[in-house]
């Protein structure tokens, strides 16, 4: 029998990445899930290649997906998340700004944490049309993924930016996300490990002042650890 498909997870690391070589995205929290899709029909599997019970809001996410994976065969890496539903800007984030301005905060039930809405945001495209693409470097694999999803409010696309990074980190710690992810554009995709070529890095308040030398991965230039 063929070893499950795992989802790749980066390292943590106190680096900052300034290589022009590496691809940056918001690390959205929720449950990590790898999408299959078959014949117009979708099965999911969480970090240890198990299905999820269907809680969450889960229970109408396989058809969700199914209408917006746009290949007959493909399995779509990607988070199940209440981010698009309560960062800056949404309904709910609008909603709990005006209960603590007015003095209420304390007496009615925060909406964010009451917030029930769900969407799959996709990360990474392992295997499309039944070929793995696990050898293909990620900058492709995302051209791939583009190609491959229909957005709606419940599937989206994780952005994908290039350097200069200030502007995306500064948005980002706005929309209330308390990290990011800087991938290797060359990054090939193994199935439940932890590699250096991705990296989980913080979005602190103030960019680090003091590094040591050691490089990151052996991917060289410009990839420092900090303090």
């Amino acid at each position: 029998m063929a070893e499950p498909i795992l989802p790749q997870l980066p390292v943590e690391a106190n680096a900052e990445v300034l290589s022009v070589d590496w691809l940056f995205e918001p690390l959205w929290p929720g449950t990590r899930l790898l999408a299959h899709a078959s014949g117009g029909r979708v099965e999911l599997t969480d970090e240890t290649g198990a299905r999820p019970d269907g809680g969450d809001g889960l229970a109408d996410a396989p058809d969700v997906l199914a209408a917006a994976i746009m290949a007959d065969r493909a399995i779509v890496d990607g988070v199940w998340t209440a981010q698009p539903f309560v960062g800056d800007g949404s309904p709910a984030r609008a909603w709990a700004e005006t209960l603590e301005a007015e003095g209420l905060a304390d007496e009615i039930p925060d909406p964010l944490e009451n917030e029930r809405r769900r969407a799959f945001v996709a990360v990474d495209l392992v295997e499309l049309d039944g070929e793995s693409l696990h050898a293909i470097p990620f900058q492709e694999r995302r051209r791939l993924l583009e190609s491959v999803i229909d957005e709606g409010i419940r599937v989206r696309l994780s952005p994908v930016v290039k350097q200069p990074l200030a502007g995306w980190l500064v948005g980002w710690r706005a929309n209330g996300f308390t990290h990011y992810v800087a991938k290797h554009m060359n990054s090939h995709y193994r199935s439940g490990e932890r590699t250096e070529d991705w990296l989980k890095l913080s979005l602190r308040a103030e960019a680090p002042r003091s590094f040591m030398g050691r490089m990151l991965g052996g991917r060289g230039d410009r990839v420092r650890r900090v303090d």
